[in-house]
């Protein structure tokens, strides 16, 4: 052989060891990548009511994906579960209830043996209710400040759980938001301190815990148990209670005038106030110190 046909020979050997190394590297396809961990993908956090999604925002930032099981016009107390609700349950990393029974149409979703999500990991369910006083077993719970920062630091430690990776956003979000919250606290203390008048009638049995906090008392309710009409007899009784205790007010629900509320106030000369029980919205991130100014307003309205 001579020496040009060997030189030819070695080329052509030499190129298809390149060719062969360059097909055995690194596949950088989609298809590839697909294979690894996704240490990227966000977890996905559902809640159940607009202030919990509030908390859950405000705590994930954009690290996580936050959505709200119910409607915006829809309220938890007669709600029911439909099988896409249950599919989002099954989606979900973590759900974050309020609990005190007021999710009690989740119950078997949360109590079926080892409940999975649909990519067969372990659900995170984090009850917002553990560490607070319950009073009455009423479960409107966000209505105290006080409370909500203990549900805060349960979303806190539940997304850590789900997210260890991402401790330190959660952790910082969660202590900011304390902060607004404990400022916003604040503002309602000092503002009540100013109020002449500290009882007041309220239609749904909802701000015990709003009360309990700044000293006012919740002297009757009309709607004892959610969506069911009070009797006469206890009608008679909330009369009463509002003439010997010369109460000139009477709160009902946003957008939801009753008859009963409509008859007392003429019948008994009261001006009718709304207050916002905060279980239906469409909430952003300030949504909740909103609404609870909201509240604050109306009611100084009426008590001062």
């Amino acid at each position: 052989m001579t020496l040009k046909r060997l030189i030819s020979f070695a080329l052509i050997i030499m190129s298809l060891a390149l060719w062969s190394c360059e097909k055995k590297g690194p596949d950088t396809s989609d298809k590839a990548r697909l294979k690894g961990p996704r240490t990227t993908e966000k977890i996905r956090i559902l809640t159940t009511i607009a202030p919990l999604y509030c908390f859950a925002k405000n705590i994930a930032g954009d690290t996580a994906l936050v959505e709200n099981l119910l409607p915006s016009g829809a309220g938890p107390h007669d709600f029911s579960l439909s099988p896409l609700d249950a599919k989002k349950v099954s989606e979900a990393h973590v759900l974050v209830i309020n609990g005190v029974g007021l999710e009690a149409w989740l119950d078997k979703i949360i109590d079926s043996p080892g409940q999975r999500r649909a990519d067969d990991g372990k659900l995170i369910v984090a009850d917002t209710s553990i560490g607070i006083e319950i009073i009455n077993k009423d479960p409107h719970i966000w209505l105290s400040l006080r409370n909500a920062i203990v549900q805060v630091r349960n979303i806190r430690d539940a997304l850590i759980k789900a997210d260890p990776l991402n401790r330190d956003i959660y952790s910082a979000n969660t202590e900011a938001y304390i902060i607004r919250l404990n400022n916003l606290d604040r503002e309602i203390s000092d503002e009540i301190a100013t109020w002449t008048k500290k009882e007041f009638v309220a239609y749904h049995s909802a701000f015990g815990y709003f009360a309990r906090d700044y000293g006012l008392q919740q002297a009757a309710v009309i709607q004892e148990i959610p969506e069911t009409e009070p009797s006469p007899r206890h009608i008679a009784s909330v009369v009463e209670t509002i003439k010997s205790k010369g109460i000139k007010s009477i709160f009902t629900e946003t957008q939801a005038l009753h008859k009963i509320i409509t008859s007392l106030a003429t019948d008994l000369g009261l001006k009718v106030y709304s207050l916002d029980t905060l279980e239906k919205g469409s909430p952003g991130r300030e949504w909740y110190e909103e609404r609870m100014r909201s509240n604050l307003a109306v009611l100084g309205e009426a008590l001062k």
